[in-house]
Formats: structure tokens, C-alpha cells, sequence
């Protein structure tokens, strides 16, 4: 499984033109035309360019087809997928956090705290719940229409919810302070439905028949 994580982060992290001006045009898109969600959503941008990446780069090469003539557990393949798209993650919120403070040392903006950094998790690894599974059944490419869509709905929704809550720039408030303490419940619901998806995409791709 140590080797598949290693392929994985090899492939999703290799720079490529395409990747790169996606990556660049997300984040000035964000920077200027939606700046009061920008700390938001970027850490949602971010692990979707990278985790559906490693899906279309897999499909692409036909890697089924060649893990099923070697002796790899099909298990292993799910596993790194999930332990993949949590690096991801832990990345995307790195990143997103030099890039507040960055934001904040320029215009004095400052709305990536506790209250939002868990918001974002929960609606991430919601998404990877749904999405996952339904990659792994049908495959990248056939379900290509259908995850963007999922995508787009719930990101639609969170942008109003967040707007219509209205997003607090703060520059003296601390980063650990945490206001809404059901996101807490929130986040840990979302964990727990992350690993009924790793079992459920487990359980799907182990039965799942490859051609030769």
C-alpha cells in the first residue's frame, strides 16, 4: 500500500501546464472576484483538483487493468485513495493558512479560523464520502458529469450559507477561538461518515470485476 500512497502523491503533485493554470486561475478567481470566501473555499479547490486527479491520471494510464495482473490487494488500492485525499487535505489547510496571513498582512483581512477551517473540513469530507464510492463503481470518466454536479450543487449552497451568515474579518481575533461549538458535532458526523465511505467504497471495488 506504501508503494500505491507513493505513486499517488507522485502523480497528483507533478506540475503540469494544465494543472498549474487551473491551480493559478482558481486562485485569483478566489483572490479578487470571491475575496470574502477565499480562505473558504480554496482548501475545497485545492483537494479537488488533486484528489480527482489521481482518479483521471489512474484511468488514464489504465492502471485497473495492471494492478489486476500483479499481487495487490484491491483493499490497498482503496485504502491509499483515502489516506491520499486526507494528505491532501492536511495540505490544502497549510496552504490556506499561509495564504490568510498573506491576505492579512496585504488588506488586513483575515476570516480563516477555527469556525471556518472546520466548516470547510466537514463540507470536504462529505464530499469525499459521496464521491468516492461512486468513482470507485463506475470509474472516473462515466461518472465525470455527476460528481461535478454534486460538486457544484453543494458548493453553490455553502457559498450562500456562508454569505448569508456573514463572514467575519477579524484581524485581532485569535485562530483558536472556536464560536460555534456544533461544529465540532459537525466535523465528527463527517469523520465518521468518511470511514462508513472507505468501507462502503471497500466493499464495492473488492466485488468490482476487471478485465485482463
Amino acid at each position: 500500500m506504501i508503494n500505491l500512497l507513493k505513486k499517488d502523491l507522485i502523480a497528483c503533485f507533478k506540475a503540469d501546464i494544465k494543472t498549474i493554470v487551473k491551480l493559478i486561475v482558481g486562485i485569483l478567481i478566489f483572490s479578487f472576484i470571491l475575496f470574502p470566501i477565499a480562505s473558504i473555499m480554496i482548501p475545497l479547490f485545492i483537494s479537488y483538483i488533486f484528489i480527482l486527479r489521481s482518479f483521471y491520471l489512474d484511468e488514464l494510464n489504465k492502471c485497473d487493468y495492471f494492478f489486476n495482473s500483479l499481487p495487490i490487494e484491491k483493499e490497498d488500492i482503496v485504502y491509499s485513495k483515502y489516506i491520499l485525499a486526507t494528505i491532501v487535505i492536511v495540505i490544502s489547510f497549510i496552504l490556506t493558512f499561509f495564504y490568510s496571513k498573506i491576505m492579512n498582512y496585504m488588506w488586513g483581512f483575515n476570516n480563516f479560523n477555527i469556525d471556518s477551517a472546520l466548516s470547510i473540513l466537514s463540507m470536504i469530507l462529505f464530499l469525499i464520502s459521496i464521491l468516492f464510492p461512486i468513482m470507485f463503481k463506475y470509474g472516473y470518466r462515466k461518472s465525470y458529469v455527476l460528481i461535478n454536479l454534486i460538486i457544484a450543487v453543494i458548493i453553490i449552497i455553502s457559498m450562500f450559507s456562508f454569505m448569508g451568515n456573514g463572514v467575519e474579518s477579524d484581524v485581532t481575533e485569535k485562530v483558536s477561538t472556536l464560536k460555534d461549538n456544533s461544529l465540532i458535532i459537525k466535523t465528527g458526523i463527517s469523520m465518521f461518515l468518511y470511514l462508513i465511505s472507505m468501507s462502503i467504497s471497500n466493499k464495492i471495488y473488492t466485488k468490482k470485476e476487471i478485465a485482463s
